[in-house]
């Protein structure tokens, strides 16, 4: 009922100024058309891009929060700042990055195999202010995408030059930041450089202490149609982390709202980077080549079940990782015509290695190490080659057909296997070797574009990769989706972009490898059914609205007797599966509908400001449905002058109206320090209070 009192009255404010704009025009106002973060020659309905403006005029509460220009995703903190965030998509708990492929400067962020979880993706290196376009793709309907690119992928370029200029950033909870942006001519190119010192301490009765360094430096030369660059990054981060606690414990009053229960929990983590991109374009073909070397390391403390493991000792665990990753990509299109029809043929090539010199999980207390759980080295190798081809059939008709081949080399060495052959690793020491291939067809169907719009049809296998750890003991290498989208992308009147679409996603298995635990979860074949429906209306020229909501089901397709051989669907790999452990069919933690929505203002006379709305609906916390998190909605402000060439001064105020809401919720058992036994409840996160934050930015030489 709440969604739809939000919803509705998010569709009453954006009719209002739909209303308000025709009566303008009748008045003689000139229409504006404008292609926003909806849909332009694109391939799917839920495809589009976002440019640097837009991302500029949204107020951010953490670096990861720029994804949320993606329709429908909504990303959260369970832990510290410092760690990965949460993400949520198209009826997925993505965990922290598993189904959704992310690059930045056309470098892979999601790490395989990683000590804490598969695909997980920090973007606490990225520095907003350099993003020139976003590009966001749903669903694995493009033959370019590969590993995780499941629920979808998104991609984040870098500006190649920016006005000189100093930043002072400050805010309540011990909020700071000074960035400072620059770029100048150098040997017939241009030289960016960019630097980030951020702290905040968060809402927290144990202060984050978040600090962070972020360090870019990139060099452009050439033309928009002929160009390389090469971009060094660094970031450095440390802090403290108040992880989520049982509710009973706030309820009791043992600690207060936003008390710790494990005040040694944090970490540190860095990452080092070094990139180049060439690109080529002619009106016959264009070739691009990138390649990368990334320098990642991570010590993650967190306790998560308290005392549920060791009574004594409290469950308090490091998982570290070290690893270096090599990777390049290379593609060629030719643009031409076969039988008459304009068509365009691209072939690429992929490949990514990662050497993890050490993934390991550790029993500490306090920080300090009480025994290893797992330690490992492995080196994971990737490569890819696909083939597309795009064919203007007719005037209305055009088609896409993808073909992507993936092959995988998984080889793990257990440290803990000692030279004598002794194993010391509790779950049996685990050392091998396997490879992994798939296929993963693509066909996109176009029709029109008509008078106001296209319609959009997609059919596409994709997948994901599981952790090597868990390959070389039980688990399937790669998780085979299979995904269909119907969609329509149109424009009701000149300035109002729309669009719709309907998927389906089905997943052969949610199983994967806990890296909390060190051991393979089971879980079955799903089932992901949605509608997504996209606005951008353009009010005058300084005033625009945009309003998405999407609705979702998600699934485990039902459980069987493996004595039952009456499952239509078990030929296909789909649809019957023996779920060992679990009762009941909904999948914990997947959103059931979101709504976001925004009005942006950029007046000529230097004002500006935003309001945005983010509903997260109801979804389950355990598979029988017994357990559930309640809906939120909260507000974000920004307002703020600026002085063209001069001087900018801006106001952000997160959770404006102040409620009362969790970043994450889970359901399951810990045990506190001297309780006499687990004890199943929800297990909270809670969301930033009322926050407001200034900053103050100076043009150099302006």
């Amino acid at each position: 009922m709440q969604l739809f009192k939000v919803l509705g009255g998010l569709c009453a404010a954006f009719l209002l100024a739909v209303h308000a704009f025709a009566a303008e025009a009748e008045d003689g106002v000139p229409t504006v058309t404008v292609v926003g973060s909806g849909v332009s020659n694109m391939d799917a309905a839920s495809a589009g891009d976002v440019g640097h403006d837009e991302i500029a005029s949204q107020p951010l509460l953490r670096p990861g929060a720029v994804l949320e220009n993606v329709p429908g995703l909504i990303v959260t903190q369970h832990s510290g700042e410092g760690k990965a965030n949460q993400y949520f998509l198209r009826a997925f708990n993505l965990d922290h990055g598993t189904d959704l492929a992310t690059e930045v400067d056309d470098m892979p962020i999601n790490m395989p195999t990683h000590a804490h979880g598969q695909g997980y993706t920090d973007l606490n290196f990225l520095i907003p202010e350099l993003i020139s376009d976003l590009h966001y793709k749903k669903g694995p309907y493009y033959a370019d995408e590969g590993d995780f690119a499941t629920a979808g992928a998104v991609r984040m370029d870098f500006m190649n030059a920016v006005p000189n200029s100093a930043t002072l950033g400050f805010g309540q909870d011990g909020y700071r930041r000074g960035l400072l942006l620059g770029s100048t001519g150098l040997a017939g190119g241009t030289l960016l450089g960019a630097g980030d010192l951020y702290h905040n301490d968060g809402p927290f009765a144990n202060p984050d202490d978040y600090n962070r360094v972020n360090g870019v430096l990139r060099y452009h030369r050439g033309s928009d149609s002929n160009f390389w660059t090469v971009t060094a990054m660094g970031y450095h981060g440390k802090w403290s982390s108040t992880d989520q606690v049982p509710e009973h414990a706030i309820t009791g009053g043992l600690i207060p709202r936003f008390g710790t229960l494990a005040p040694t929990d944090g970490g540190d983590t860095g990452r080092y980077s070094l990139s180049f991109n060439r690109v080529r374009k002619s009106e016959a073909d264009q070739v691009q080549l990138s390649a990368y070397v990334i320098k990642y390391q991570l010590n993650l403390y967190s306790t998560f079940t308290y005392f549920l493991v060791d009574p004594e000792n409290g469950d308090q665990m490091l998982q570290h990782d070290d690893r270096t990753v090599y990777g390049f990509k290379g593609s060629k299109t030719w643009h031409t015509r076969f039988l008459g029809f304009s068509t365009s043929n691209v072939i690429g090539v992929q490949a990514r290695f990662d050497d993890i010199q050490d993934v390991g999980l550790f029993h500490t207390r306090d920080r300090r190490v009480l025994e290893t759980d797992q330690d490992a080295r492995v080196r994971e190798s990737n490569g890819a080659a696909y083939v597309e081809n795009t064919t203007q059939w007719l005037d209305k008709f055009r088609t896409v057909l993808g073909l992507r081949e993936d092959v995988f080399d998984f080889d793990v060495t257990d440290k803990m296997l000692a030279a004598d052959g002794v194993c010391a690793d509790p779950l049996g020491c685990n050392t091998g070797s396997k490879r992994a291939k798939i296929f993963s067809p693509k066909l996109g169907i176009t029709l029109g574009p008509w008078k106001r719009g296209e319609l959009y049809i997609n059919v596409a296998d994709g997948y994901h990769s599981n952790d090597a750890r868990g390959i070389t003991r039980t688990a399937t290498p790669l998780t085979r989706a299979r995904s269909a989208e119907v969609g329509v992308a149109a424009r009701a009147v000149p300035s109002w972009h729309t669009s719709l679409d309907v998927f389906i996603l089905k997943l052969k298995s949610e199983l994967v490898f806990a890296g909390d635990a060190g051991t393979t979860e089971p879980s079955g074949s799903t089932t992901r059914t949605g509608i997504e429906w996209g606005n951008t209306f353009r009010v005058n020229d300084w005033l625009h609205a945009d309003l998405n909501a999407a609705v979702s089901r998600a699934r485990f397709d039902r459980n069987v007797d493996p004595d039952d051989t009456g499952c239509a669907d078990a030929a296909a790999g789909f649809g019957c599966v023996v779920t060992p452990g679990i009762v009941g069919r909904y999948i914990p933690n997947s959103p059931t509908n979101v709504v976001d929505a925004g009005l942006t203002a950029q007046h000529p006379s230097g004002w500006f400001g935003s309001i945005r709305a983010r509903h997260f609906g109801e979804s389950s916390l355990v598979e029988d449905n017994s357990a559930r998190s309640p809906a939120y909605t909260t507000f974000d402000l920004q307002a703020g002058y600026q002085q063209p060439g001069k001087w900018l001064l801006a106001v952000d105020v997160f959770n404006l109206f102040n409620r009362k809401w969790n970043d994450i919720e889970y359901y399951y058992a810990s045990r506190l320090q001297n309780e006499p036994a687990a004890r199943p409840d929800f297990v909270v996160h809670p969301g930033v209070p009322l926050t407001v934050r200034a900053y103050f930015q100076y043009l150099l030489g302006g």
